[in-house]
C-alpha cells in the first residue's frame, strides 16, 4: 500500500508543469505518515522522489525511525513484541528507543519452565490455537524535533486463564532513549498547570460516558473501573505551530480492550527547543496548510471528504506551480537549502532513499503499523471523546 501511494505521488508529480514562469528555487522533503517525499524545484523544473521512510532530524542531522518485530515464540505460545530503532544516516548505526520488556520476559519465563519446548523458526509456523499468545504493538504516530510520541498495546491470552488488554502513550527522547515528562519537556510551572486541568477532564469525560451508557449503566462502570489516569501517558501535538499536550488515558484489563481514550489537547507555553521545530510544521487548517517562507509558501490542499490525499503546490503571490499529490495528511516539512544540505548529508539522504524503495512489509513497520495476528477483543470504544489529532 505504501508503495503505491509513492508511485501515484511520483506519476502525478512527473506530469505536472509549471505555469507563470519559472517556479522559485527551493528543496524540501515532506512527510506524511508512512512516507517521505524529496522535492527539487530548480532550472530543470520540479521534480519529486518518494519513498517509504520515516525521517527525524535533530541538530541537522537526519535519522530514520522504524519499527522491527522481536518474535521469541514457541509452537504452543506466541511472544510477539516490538522495538523502536534510531538509524544514523551517516553512519548506519541503529539505537535501539523502546522495547516491550513484557513480553520479552514472558518469552523467557516460558523458555524455563519449558525446557523441552523448541522456539520457532523463521518460517515455522505455530499452533492454531496456542496456550499462550503475548502481542505487544508500538505505534509510532508522531516526530517533534528529538521526540518522538508513540502508543504501546499489549494483548495477553491464555488458554483457561485470565486475558488483558493494555494500552498507553508516551514521549520518547530520540536522542537517549529516555521516556520524558510534561515537567522534561515543559518545565515545572506547565506541568502543575495542565497535570491537574487533565485530571480535570478524564472525571468529565469519565461522567459523561456513564451518563451515556443509559440502561447500561452497571457494565459501563465495570469498565470504565480498567482506566486511570496517567501523568506519564501523554503525546505530543501542534496547532498553527503552539504546542499542544494530549493525555491518553489508558486501559489494562479485559474491560479496557486494549484502548486508551484520548482527552482534549492542551496548550502549552513554547520551550526553547520548539524553535527548531516549528518552521517543520503547518500553518492553517483543513482543508488547507501552509509552510511560508521568505519570498513564497508550500501548500498542501487536502481532499474536503476524506483527507486522505494531498495536493502540493508551491505558491508566489497570484503565481502557484504544482507539485504532486501524496497521501495525506501532510505532517512535517524539512527544508534543505537553508542552510544548505551538506554533501555527506546529501550522499546519505540519497542512499536511504534508494534503500527504502527495496523494503517490505517485513523489512520496515513505520507510523501506525499493521496488525499482526492482535486477537479481537470487546471494547469500550468512547466515540464521543476520540478527539482530532
Amino acid at each position: 500500500m505504501r508503495h503505491r501511494a509513492v508511485l501515484l505521488a511520483l506519476v502525478i508529480a512527473g506530469c505536472s508543469r509549471t505555469s507563470g514562469g519559472p517556479a522559485p528555487r527551493t528543496e524540501f522533503l515532506v512527510a506524511n505518515n508512512d512516507s517521505t517525499f524529496w522535492v527539487t524545484s530548480d532550472a530543470r523544473g520540479i521534480r519529486m522522489r518518494g519513498a517509504p521512510i520515516i525521517l527525524a532530524r535533530n541538530a541537522g542531522r537526519f535519522h530514520e525511525l522504524y519499527v522491527a518485530d522481536d518474535d521469541r515464540s514457541f509452537y504452543d505460545a506466541i511472544f510477539v513484541g516490538q522495538r523502536l530503532y534510531r538509524r544514523d544516516l551517516i553512519t548506519g548505526d541503529s539505537v535501539q528507543l523502546l522495547s516491550d520488556g513484557e513480553v520479552a520476559g514472558m518469552a523467557e519465563r516460558f523458555a524455563r519452565e519449558h525446557p523441552n519446548e523448541r522456539p520457532l523458526g523463521p518460517d515455522e509456523e505455530g499452533a492454531a490455537n496456542p496456550r499462550t499468545s503475548a502481542i505487544a504493538e508500538l505505534r509510532l504516530l508522531d516526530l517533534h524535533g528529538p521526540y518522538a510520541s508513540y502508543e504501546h498495546l499489549t494483548d495477553v491470552h491464555s488458554r483457561g486463564g485470565a486475558n488483558r488488554h493494555a494500552a498507553h502513550g508516551g514521549v520518547v527522547d530520540m536522542r537517549t532513549a529516555q521516556e520524558r515528562s510534561v515537567r522534561d519537556l515543559f518545565g515545572e510551572t506547565e506541568e502543575a498547570r495542565i497535570v491537574p486541568a487533565a485530571e480535570s477532564a478524564w472525571r468529565n469525560a469519565r461522567d459523561s460516558l456513564l451518563a451515556a451508557a443509559g440502561s447500561r449503566g452497571e457494565q459501563a462502570r465495570q469498565a470504565i473501573e480498567y482506566f486511570e489516569f496517567s501523568p506519564w501517558s501523554f503525546t505530543l501535538n501542534a496547532k498553527d505551530r503552539v504546542p499542544q499536550v494530549q493525555f491518553s488515558v489508558p486501559g489494562s484489563g479485559g474491560g479496557a480492550g486494549g484502548v486508551t481514550i484520548p482527552l482534549p489537547p492542551l496548550a502549552v507555553t513554547e520551550p526553547s527547543w520548539w524553535r527548531d521545530v516549528a518552521e517543520e510544521l503547518p500553518l492553517g487548517s483543513a482543508p488547507m496548510h501552509r509552510w511560508p517562507r521568505k519570498a513564497f509558501e508550500l501548500v498542501a490542499r487536502s481532499d474536503t471528504g476524506t483527507g486522505d490525499r494531498a495536493t502540493l503546490s508551491i505558491r508566489d503571490g497570484e503565481r502557484e506551480w504544482p507539485v504532486g499529490v501524496v497521501q495525506g495528511p501532510v505532517r512535517r516539512v524539512f527544508w534543505l537549502d537553508m542552510p544548505a544540505l551538506g554533501r555527506e548529508a546529501r550522499q546519505a539522504l540519497m542512499r536511504a532513499f534508494d534503500e527504502a524503495s527495496l523494503y517490505s512489509e517485513q523489512s520496515r513497520v513505520v507510523l501506525a503499523p499493521r496488525t499482526r495476528g492482535r486477537p479481537t477483543v470487546a471494547t469500550l470504544r468512547p466515540v464521543a471523546w476520540e478527539f482530532a489529532r
